[in-house]
């Protein structure tokens, strides 16, 4: 890191997502994590002296106004994505923004307008991006491996929610946006397969599912993110979906299916890309995240990572082949680039260059996805996936409350 000080960064959220921001940027060491914000002082104070950090408050504005911090982490219910992040982009901050960055295209456009505004840096975790055999498969694909993309599949499957007992602020539309599975690990599943694809989807076909319309919700909540009810419980309705099932249009005439669940039992983060193309078929799985299936008419190969096959990011070491890298791994090797630029002065990307991080539009895209997958599924029919831009959309006041409880 080639900054004259260490650079100091905000967490803003003490559930599950917040602490795995702060192991990230401490064994990156790109940056400290010099406080901790939470709705519950109590419980934030508790997270912030496990994870070694120096302070916990509830208050944001005392650290948007700390002149000593650099960057600031959201990590916080979807719903809360907006109103913060244009909070800390006009205190002057870079921001680092979990995805969604909103839950509607007005509220992106509302982002990326004060983005542009602030003259900040500001990323979003789309953080399979940082895994080495993604950025592997990523080259492959553009050195021609693979040939002409006929077909790109595959999906993402969970099974954290698959009882009615299982419960989570995600659940709610309320804090979670009118889209859960989808805007939570679709919108990963096709950020990941564009990634390595290098075309983009133009649009999708969509159903959308509730299997379970109605859950179990503790009456007392425990700040627990993945974990199944106990104690007193009343029953709710619930208004997002459990799964959905896509066909995908890309671009240059490839076609795509995709299954996204949150309740598909015994599988836990089931990631998988298929890229099928006129000379290879080309294959990555999440919980094998160190081998890529290259598969031909004649022979098929098992890519394994290592010395010679590595693909590198500048500043991003990888560990010695046989040493896993795992999610906390790339979530570190995606946030080191952005650090980088932050140490370095760098001057926000221009319209059209390519960032070594993903950016704000990359999470605005995701944003136009969710809205476009809603829509097909809504209306039934095919709907083309429109791109957002600052001010695309009507600027309407997205006074929304909702505390930093990621």
């Amino acid at each position: 890191m080639s900054a004259q000080r260490m650079l100091r960064s905000a967490v803003v959220g003490a559930g599950f997502i917040g602490p795995m921001h702060v192991d990230a940027v401490r064994r990156g060491g790109f940056g400290q994590v010099v406080v901790l914000v939470g709705t519950d002082l109590e419980r934030t104070r508790a997270v912030a002296d496990t994870l070694g950090v120096e302070r916990a408050t509830t208050e944001l504005d005392s650290v948007l106004s700390d002149p000593t911090i650099d960057v600031v982490h959201v990590c916080t219910p979807n719903q809360t994505h907006v109103p913060m992040g244009c909070d800390v982009l006009r205190a002057g901050k870079h921001l680092v923004m979990e995805k969604p960055i909103a839950v509607d295209r007005a509220g992106a456009s509302l982002l990326l307008d004060a983005a542009a505004h602030a003259r900040r840096l500001a990323t979003v975790t789309l953080t399979y991006r940082g895994y080495p055999m993604v950025r592997r498969a990523r080259r492959l694909v553009a050195d021609g491996r693979v040939g002409t993309l006929r077909l790109i599949h595959g999906g993402y499957l969970q099974d954290w929610l698959s009882d009615a007992g299982d419960f989570n602020w995600r659940l709610e539309g309320a804090a979670g946006g009118p889209s859960r599975a989808f805007a939570d690990i679709g919108t990963h599943w096709f950020d990941t397969a564009e990634f390595i694809a290098g075309v983009r989807a133009e649009a999708v076909m969509a159903d959308l599912a509730t299997f379970i319309p109605v859950r179990r919700r503790p009456t007392h909540k425990n700040g627990t993110a993945f974990a199944t009810g106990s104690g007193p419980t009343e029953d709710v309705t619930i208004d997002t979906e459990d799964g959905a099932t896509l066909l995908v249009r890309f671009e240059d005439g490839a076609r795509g299916a995709v299954v996204v669940s949150q309740v598909s039992t015994g599988h836990k983060n089931g990631l998988t890309v298929e890229l099928a193309g006129s000379d290879r078929s080309l294959g990555w799985s999440q919980e094998d995240p160190e081998h890529l299936w290259l598969r031909g008419r004649d022979e098929t190969t098992l890519l394994a990572r290592g010395p010679a096959t590595n693909v590198s990011t500048p500043g991003v070491p990888s560990l010695p082949a046989g040493h896993p890298e795992g999610w906390a791994e790339a979530l570190r090797d995606l946030l080191r680039p952005f650090y980088q630029a932050v140490a370095d002065g760098a001057d926000p990307p221009t319209a059209g260059e390519e960032a070594p991080y993903p950016t704000l539009t990359d999470g605005a895209r995701s944003v136009a996805i969710i809205d476009a997958v809603l829509e097909s599924s809504r209306a039934a029919r095919w709907v083309t996936i429109s791109p957002i831009a600052d001010r695309d959309s009507a600027l309407v006041g997205h006074g929304v409350t909702g505390g930093p409880n990621g």
